[in-house]
């Protein structure tokens, strides 16, 4: 697949390499864009969505504690 990622999408997984300094970043490729997740010590901190069509990038909704 040739698809190539927005200059605001690249923008926007910058940003997530400043914001999680040291983290491991991982991206998995779906037929509609890429999924980027980042982690730290072996658990997911922030994951978000890439669409090639569309340009969008789709931010993960926070997850509340469990009681």
């Amino acid at each position: 697949m040739d698809s190539e990622l927005t200059l605001d999408q690249a923008r926007e997984i910058h940003s997530l390499r400043l914001r999680h300094p040291g983290a491991e970043v991982r991206v998995h490729e779906r037929p509609w864009g890429v999924l980027v997740e980042v982690r730290r010590r072996g658990h997911v901190v922030t994951l978000e969505r890439f669409e090639f069509g569309t340009g969008a990038v789709v931010h993960d909704a926070p997850i509340r504690m469990a009681a």
